[in-house]
């Protein structure tokens, strides 16, 4: 199997201008019948995915779908803003690089659709779709459907806070011996954050997100430097970060540790399909196993994470991410969290 991984944030004009020139635009491969996008996609033989899932869980569903299929994958790790920008970018130029795509729920696929540089799952002429997937884990107005759900918790270094006072819900964070040493990740930087803040916010009570605010945050670009900030020490919790988050520190030796509140929102990872991708088959084939029982539940395990194939392990009282409000609602949440 052949993986890659690029942490190329932008591209510029000149060189997506000359991707095109070198064929990066070239009229797609047809895309076979469903009954016939296996052998099709054998084919191509390669595709080529632009991942936002933590590098290990997304090199162990790769492999499971590259020991399944005989395909192999050229992944792009990115996190989710750097590529929707990248992605976006090519898109633009017309030299789309990407064949398929896992990326947090942000929007972004809605988006994708309406300019044209994704297909709707529902016109895709996948193999089987929707399958046996959830009714509610199905997002037509969206193009997509939801893959995996990361829960969103709180991560602790084990040195500074005692055993006994390790947190179990969000208000254990508002006790003012935590003031100076709680870590965020930029609610700014991902409209999933943003939306997780919302119904987390709203079913604590009104006041919430400012009494959060209160303990003097310190934010960081994301959810793993605001991990790796705990596991060394510069804060004792990181919040509403996942669990895979902590998965290589943890495995050094860090004295890291996770939990998730019985009340919590997440991160929803999402599968879409470029619209001129040059493996249109092979893409198709991938996407299909990223939400099949067995795709989602590999890369579900590899994550940390939770597949809509077993709803049981999600917490008591988990609440989709409210993206309907996130952009219009952003400059407040970050206001009312200290942050601005």
């Amino acid at each position: 199997m052949r993986i890659s991984r690029r942490y190329l944030v932008t591209v510029t004009a000149a060189a997506l201008l000359a991707l095109t020139a070198c064929g990066g635009g070239d009229t797609p491969a047809t895309v076979a019948a469903p009954n016939d996008i296996e052998g099709a996609a054998k084919h191509e033989g390669t595709v080529t995915l632009y991942s936002s899932v933590e590098e290990e869980a997304t090199s162990a569903f790769t492999e499971a779908f590259t020991k399944k299929y005989g395909i192999d994958v050229d992944v792009v790790r990115l996190t989710s803003a750097q590529l929707a920008q990248r992605f976006s970018a090519e898109a633009q130029a017309g030299a789309p690089a990407a064949d398929a795509l896992l990326v947090s729920r942000t929007g972004f696929t809605t988006e994708g659709i309406k300019n044209g540089w994704l297909t709707p799952l529902a016109d895709a002429g996948l193999p089987d779709y929707p399958g046996s997937l959830g009714q509610k884990f199905q997002l037509p107005d969206e193009g997509t459907a939801i893959s995996i759900i990361q829960p969103a918790g709180i991560a602790y270094n084990t040195k500074l806070v005692p055993a006994a006072e390790a947190p179990k819900t969000w208000e254990d964070l508002l006790d003012p011996k935590w003031k100076g040493k709680i870590a965020i990740a930029d609610p700014a930087s991902s409209a999933s954050y943003i939306g997780e803040w919302l119904v987390v916010g709203q079913a604590s009570g009104p006041d919430f997100l400012q009494r959060f605010g209160a303990q003097d945050l310190k934010k960081y670009a994301s959810g793993v430097p605001a991990a790796a900030a705990v596991a060394a020490g510069e804060a004792a919790f990181c919040v509403m970060g996942l669990a895979s988050h902590i998965v290589d520190p943890k495995s050094k030796g860090a004295p890291i540790d996770f939990i998730v509140p019985p009340l919590t929102s997440g991160a929803e990872v999402v599968p879409a399909i470029a619209a001129k991708g040059r493996h249109p088959n092979a893409a198709r084939l991938l996407v299909q196993y990223a939400l099949s029982q067995e795709g989602s539940t590999t890369l579900a395990d590899a994550a940390g994470a939770v597949s809509p194939y077993d709803t049981a392990k999600l917490p008591a009282q988990y609440i989709s991410p409210d993206l309907s409000s996130a952009k219009d609602q952003q400059a407040t949440v970050v206001s009312q969290l200290g942050l601005s």
